[in-house]
């Protein structure tokens, strides 16, 4: 990690999502939270792909951990076949300088007030670091792709010597006009995990591990394991995560 304090939270995920530690042990963090998802696996087949996602996961998540991320929540269950999707990341932010840029705006989350602020990628934009984690898979027709829109949260902590928040929800995949409500649908939902993050205590990295066990609860594993980066999924009933930001 940075070596910035920062505040832990708690997040109330949709179905079938999931948070996953990437600080600590990334590579036991992220099997506990896969394994715990799934279950016990009988059919060799479905085993494999489930260790595959494992192994893409473990990328990402390093990738995530070395841009500072502390958190990483995707979704695990059976996904739209759509070709875009939704990831979230959330990291602590310096004290010093701007939090967001002048077109931010005021929204209420159930931690206090944040500041919100969109980001639309256009062909050829360069990306900021945490827009460009290069997530594995997709939905058969194609999710993964280049950031269709970002939109970044940050909170001011409520104790001091603390570093800021940032929560930031990239949609990525195909910038078909004619997905244009798909991607409107998957903001709302990115902004409404945001809403739902509250406060709790300071914690240090050593939980992350503790973590990934809570995260791996589940109400049962879908059919097949889908890819990480994609739209929103059959799982029944939202669960609230712990973060250890």
């Amino acid at each position: 990690m940075t070596g910035l304090r920062a505040q832990s939270y708690t997040l109330v995920l949709p179905p079938g999502f999931v948070l996953i530690p990437v600080q600590g042990d990334t590579r036991a963090n992220v099997e506990t939270v896969v394994r715990g998802f799934y279950g016990k696996i009988a059919d060799d087949r479905m085993r494999g792909r489930v260790r595959m996602l494992e192994r893409s996961l473990v990328d990402v998540a390093t990738q995530a951990k070395d841009k500072g991320v502390v958190d990483l929540v995707l979704p695990l269950g059976v996904p739209w076949q759509a070709p875009v999707s939704l990831s979230c990341t959330f990291a602590p932010a310096f004290l010093s300088g701007a939090a967001v840029g002048p077109a931010a705006t005021e929204v209420t989350t159930r931690a206090g007030q944040a500041m919100r602020e969109v980001v639309a990628h256009k062909d050829g934009a360069p990306l900021a670091e945490l827009d460009s984690l290069a997530l594995p898979g997709g939905s058969e027709a194609g999710a993964t792709g280049r950031p269709i829109r970002t939109v970044h949260h940050v909170w001011e902590p409520p104790v001091p010597d603390v570093g800021r928040l940032v929560g930031t929800f990239t949609i990525a995949g195909s910038n078909d006009p004619e997905l244009a409500p798909l991607i409107d649908a998957l903001t709302e939902l990115g902004d409404t995990i945001m809403a739902s993050l509250a406060w709790r205590g300071p914690r240090s990295d050593d939980a992350a591990a503790d973590d990934a066990a809570e995260a791996a609860d589940a109400t049962g594993p879908p059919s097949e394991p889908a890819a990480p980066a994609s739209g929103p999924t059959e799982r029944s009933g939202p669960t609230e995560r712990e973060g250890i930001a």
